[in-house]
């Protein structure tokens, strides 16, 4: 999948658990999700991530290649691990994004090595789609319309985000505020 793809793909998937189980749909969440999202392709350094990577994603692909270990389970729940270390809604949507992210690239024609590095196997599934084809372009958009209906329809969801959004908002001016207030004396 193409950025874009992966994290309106995401978005969608997180705002459905949040409907599901209640969770808020913070901006935090939000923004983690996004982050998660792309952070599988730090393996590749023409991907959006790998592009703002400051080399790291040279390295990582060197080492490991394109949709190797970072495109695993375990990979995941070593990025999931900050959510014990740091419980919040930004790693949490971290967790997520990035399992949303192994979950759609599973979908496509490569596949992913889900087990690796214990095991390099590709599993291939009946249905599929290739990277960057006309067929991705129909699951943006219908993953756009999803994310569209679920936040704006669903008054839980566009409340809370936006709620948390201006608390976001208010902060940092207040951050700002403080910091010229010191600077000025």
């Amino acid at each position: 999948m193409r950025y874009k793809t992966h994290i309106v793909s995401s978005l969608t998937a997180g705002a459905s658990l949040s409907i599901m189980l209640s969770y808020p749909f913070h901006i935090g969440y939000v923004i983690g999700i996004c982050f998660g999202s792309l952070l599988p392709d730090i393996d590749e350094p023409q991907s959006f991530v790998g592009r703002r990577s400051f080399g790291l994603s040279k390295h990582v692909k060197k080492r490991y290649g394109h949709r190797g270990i970072t495109h695993s389970l375990f990979a995941w729940m070593l990025v999931s691990v900050v959510i014990i270390i740091y419980p919040s809604f930004f790693t949490v949507g971290i967790s997520l994004g990035y399992l949303f992210h192994l979950i759609g690239d599973f979908f496509s024609v490569s596949s992913i090595p889900i087990l690796s590095p214990f095991k390099s196997v590709r599993p291939k599934l009946p249905i599929t789609y290739k990277t960057g084809s006309f067929t991705e372009d129909i699951l943006l958009y219908i993953f756009t319309f999803l994310l569209f209906y679920l936040v704006f329809v669903n008054e839980n969801l566009s409340f809370y985000l936006i709620q948390s959004t201006s608390e976001l908002v208010s902060s940092i001016i207040h951050i700002l505020m403080d910091y010229l207030k010191t600077i000025s004396k």
